[in-house]
């Protein structure tokens, strides 16, 4: 399970050429949720990051618990962050979010060569819309 430690490592360090070279060459990326998903290869993934990294800088996985059957690993995890720009069809204005994650990884040749992730959309959206950023100024 050493890719996949750091696989979140290097999405944790905001490193998007260390994440990509978790993957093999015809990576299946798939955020369960998203509506252009699922893309194929690491040019297509690193576009999903980058998208991720300018809605939410400070995203940070922590991992709950941690399966794996032979060439398949489960993750669960908690992801936590600031929503700074568009994210889920709204917009951020820098709320906190904190959200629990499911990921399935598939491995070939001591790589990711399919990632799935699932999360509670609605539930971020939820937070996202419930941030009050005037209740955090002082006057």
């Amino acid at each position: 399970m050493d890719i996949i430690d750091r696989h979140f490592a290097a999405e944790n360090s905001h490193d998007i050429s260390a994440v990509l070279a978790t993957y093999t060459e015809d990576v299946v990326w798939d955020d369960v949720g998203h509506p252009e998903c699922p893309v194929h290869g690491k040019a297509a993934a690193a576009e999903m990051y980058e998208g991720i990294a300018t809605a939410v800088p400070d995203l940070h996985l922590r991992a709950v618990r941690r399966f794996s059957a032979g060439a398949v690993v489960i993750d669960e995890a908690v992801a936590t962050g600031h929503v700074d720009g568009p994210f889920l069809g709204v917009d951020g204005g820098g709320a906190p979010v904190e959200f629990r994650m499911l990921h399935v990884f598939h491995l070939r040749d001591g790589l990711i060569s399919h990632e799935q992730a699932w999360f509670d959309t609605a539930g971020v959206i939820r937070q996202i819309q419930a941030f009050d950023p005037s209740a955090n100024s002082v006057s």
